[in-house]
């Protein structure tokens, strides 16, 4: 009886194999047509993207740290510039996004340097299509943001 139970085993194994290989759902392969809008069959897109980007600059010596981050964006281009100097902070960014942008900085008591002293936090959101030319300029006993404040 055990014999005849396990002499089953190969045929029902042939006959998944064969039914797996010939079946006609898992034969057929979708082709996707990329192309332009006068080829009905054509899709201009069959993903959805989105871009990511993130920088952090910290400052030691002077206590300061500035932030740009872009989430869920279908179109980013950035262009920035650093300078951190003992006396200096720069951050000079120009971006083009559609999605959530955020630019910002931190400038705590330089003696201290503890989270609880903070001498200043700018923090700026934008969610939509932007154009933005930002500088950020944190000097020793100054704070500049140019685009927003003015610099004197």
């Amino acid at each position: 009886m055990a014999k005849a139970a396990f002499s089953g085993l190969p045929i029902l194994f042939i006959l998944l194999t064969l039914f797996t290989l010939h079946s006609p759902a898992l034969a057929e392969h979708y082709v996707m047509e990329i192309g332009s809008k006068s080829n009905p069959n054509a899709h201009l897109f069959a993903y959805d993207q989105k871009f990511r980007e993130s920088t952090n600059l910290h400052n030691y010596p002077m206590k300061t740290s500035a932030l740009k981050e872009f989430t869920d964006a279908t179109r980013l281009s950035t262009r920035m510039q650093l300078k951190a100097l003992p006396n200096l902070t720069e951050m000079i960014i120009d971006a083009d996004f559609i999605g959530i942008g955020r630019i910002g900085y931190l400038v705590l008591d330089p003696e201290t340097g503890n989270i609880k002293d903070e001498m200043s936090r700018i923090n700026h959101m934008f969610v939509g299509n932007f154009s933005i030319e930002e500088q950020i300029l944190v000097a020793k006993d100054h704070m500049c943001e140019d685009g927003y404040l003015p610099c004197a």
